[in-house]
């Protein structure tokens, strides 16, 4: 009997493995999860209509496997009622065509996978009684439990931190898809008017830290292994710099579970560090860095649960990438979270959201030079220390920048 029955669990594990993907220019890695999450997604209309009674659009739980199944398959609510399967799925072909900006996938993929999630959200949703505000209930947060009023452990509560931040990137991503194909389409006013009266994802509890259920109830795993309620940080882009009180808060969150011996396992670890590179601090990534590899990996470099999860790996890799160049505040941030013991370097190959090639190289913890390449005409944000400029790239022509991002 294979470990966790050779599922393939999609609370973060099938998706971290393909992070590295579009950031190292491999995007072409990305079609078999394409190919094989849209069988998932056909059979997740059946479980939609005959477990939930929705009849519009498709779901599927935290599991699959080889034969894509979609259905409940946990007897605990703990492991198996999470419904967001598909809602992480769909920001991998999101961020597909950012990174490519391919229209032919925007239209023929991601659209119509983009449009059976945030179907099946619309159907999902209740309006809060108290609030008047869109609730999605019942929910779980991956994994993970809370004590209830009652003194003993639930996983089912009244919406959940993350549920919310994936249907309001779900809704907000179909959107701007449609803007961007110029379509009329029948979903956009009843997801809009959802979407602005939807309960928030990100909200900051009594302590500082994000709540990852709608209260700020005490839990069992203090140092839980999935950071669930920070699905908003990374990989989504909801928390950023700009959003002071929320990019605070993350950080406090971090710390706690931290503290009390979160990170334990290695893709969880693989995770802290792309969550390090999102909250600009190289410190703590190069500490996650070390711990990763002499406590989470094998002598061959395999990533250890144990047992073995190549997940941990790809995580990593996309981690060290995060730590290097950013683009998900819609402008590429260089050397956002730069290790203190990575004083030089140089890095070929990356790319940034709009199809942007990019080479970097540094020393004394500062950039020397980047080389842009665009697939298209195109003016770009790039920041890196206190400088930010506005860059024109014309298409298929390589610019070099100094430090100061001026063009040599």
């Amino acid at each position: 009997e294979a470990p966790w029955n050779a599922d393939y669990h999609v609370n973060i594990n099938l998706q971290m493995n393909y992070w590295p993907a579009n950031v190292t220019d491999l995007e072409e890695m990305n079609q078999p999860l394409f190919n094989f999450t849209e069988k998932v997604l056909k059979r997740g209309k059946v479980t939609a209509k005959e477990q939930y009674g929705i009849t519009r659009g498709a779901m599927f739980h935290h599991t699959t496997d080889l034969w894509a199944t979609p259905w409940m398959r946990a007897a605990r609510a703990y492991w198996g009622s999470w419904i967001h399967g598909g809602g992480w799925i769909a920001q991998h072909y999101w961020e597909h065509y950012r990174f490519t900006k391919d229209e032919r996938f925007l239209r023929e993929r991601t659209y119509p996978f983009l449009r059976e999630v945030a179907a099946f959200y619309l159907d999902w949703l209740i309006e809060d009684s108290e609030t008047g505000m869109w609730v999605s209930t019942p929910e779980t947060s991956p994994e993970n439990s809370y004590y209830a009023n009652d003194g003993r452990p639930a996983a089912v509560s009244h919406g959940s931190a993350m549920g919310h931040q994936i249907i309001r990137e779900v809704f907000e991503n179909y959107l701007e898809a449609v803007k961007i194909l110029n379509m009329n389409e029948d979903l956009s006013s009843e997801i809009r008017e959802k979407l602005h009266n939807l309960t928030p994802g990100v909200k900051v509890g009594p302590e500082g830290r994000i709540l990852e259920w709608p209260e700020p109830y005490a839990e069992p795993e203090k140092g839980h292994r999935h950071m669930s309620h920070l699905y908003a940080l990374h990989p989504g882009d909801e928390i950023t710099y700009e959003n002071r009180e929320a990019f605070e808060a993350a950080q406090r969150t971090i710390d706690f579970r931290l503290k009390h011996g979160g990170a334990g396992t290695g893709w969880s670890r693989a995770w802290m560090i792309n969550f390090n590179a999102r909250l600009l601090d190289g410190k703590s990534a190069q500490q996650n860095i070390n711990k990763f590899l002499s406590i989470s990996t094998a002598d061959n470099l395999f990533c250890e649960h144990p047992p073995f999860q190549i997940d941990g790996n790809f995580g990593y890799t996309a981690g060290v990438a995060e730590l290097l160049i950013q683009s998900h505040e819609r402008f590429i941030r260089l050397l956002p979270a730069l290790p203190f013991n990575w004083s030089e370097g140089k890095v070929t190959g990356l790319k940034a959201r709009g199809n942007i090639k990019v080479d970097i190289e540094w020393k004394d913890h500062a950039l020397i030079s980047v080389s842009l390449l665009s697939k298209q005409i195109t003016t770009i944000r790039i920041k890196t220390g206190q400088v930010t400029k506005e860059i024109d790239l014309k298409k298929n022509k390589k610019i070099y920048l100094n430090h100061d991002l001026e063009i040599i």
